[in-house]
């Protein structure tokens, strides 16, 4: 490998850390954690909605059936009455016990058409909160809406940071021999993404280690073109 191989292979090696970095930032976008936000409004606001929905159904079968008891509690009512004063009873202690059976079954009815009463204020007190809910879901929705618009805008903007730079680091991998560009791979894949660093002054610049004097002479006197790795990490290394 020539010099410029492996500047080239540097360089190759700075494009695939930008690529690296600007994947991260995509996963890690604010614009992610916001949508989730709004998404999770929605959410919160729908179950609301659903749970109080469920207790109005049961409130309205709960004034169903307390509407049909009344119904049949109000003709057994007109009945004893009707018999109170047909004169079909006569007797002193009969009348006096049907008139408390009577009196009893109005009380009765007047109680129901309380809890009626309640019953109807609840469902309508319901009904008022389900309609602020939908008002409020749409308005979550809506920002939900914006939030996936603007996560769609950034991502395709970093998306596009990301083409550039793959391009330009295939441009530069094309010249680097196929046989380095397979070992770097390799590395690269073990190391953590750095696999190529600068000798300088003895030292590794991946791992920040002095190489022992036995090697360096080593690597002083290797051809130009061979391919030396650190020691101590194994990185490629670029002769400075």
């Amino acid at each position: 490998m020539s010099d410029d191989h492996f500047q080239r292979l540097l360089s190759v090696q700075d494009h695939d850390t930008r690529i690296d970095q600007l994947r991260h930032r995509l996963d890690t976008l604010p614009e992610k954690a916001a949508l989730a936000a709004r998404q999770s409004d929605s959410k919160r606001l729908v179950d609301q909605r659903e749970a109080l929905q469920m207790k109005q159904l049961e409130l309205q079968r709960n004034l169903k059936r307390n509407e049909d008891e009344l119904a049949a509690l109000e003709d057994r009512t007109k009945r004893e009455h009707d018999r109170l004063y047909s004169g079909e009873v006569t007797g002193t202690r009969e009348l006096l016990t049907l008139q408390e059976e009577v009196d009893g079954l109005r009380s009765r009815c007047s109680a129901m058409e309380s809890d009626a009463l309640e019953l109807m204020e609840a469902i309508e007190g319901i009904e008022s909160d389900v309609v602020t809910l939908g008002t409020s879901l749409e308005a979550a929705d809506a920002e939900a809406i914006s939030a996936q618009q603007q996560l769609t805008e950034a991502e395709a903007a970093v998306q596009a940071e990301i083409d550039q730079e793959a391009a330009a680091r295939s441009a530069e991998a094309a010249d680097v021999p196929e046989a380095a560009l397979a070992s770097y791979e390799g590395l690269r894949a073990r190391m953590g993404g750095v696999a190529v660093a600068r000798l300088r002054n003895g030292i590794c610049e991946g791992c920040h280690l002095a190489l022992s004097a036995m090697e360096l002479d080593r690597i002083r006197h290797a051809p130009a073109d061979e391919l030396c790795h650190c020691e101590e990490c194994g990185r490629i290394l670029v002769r400075a």
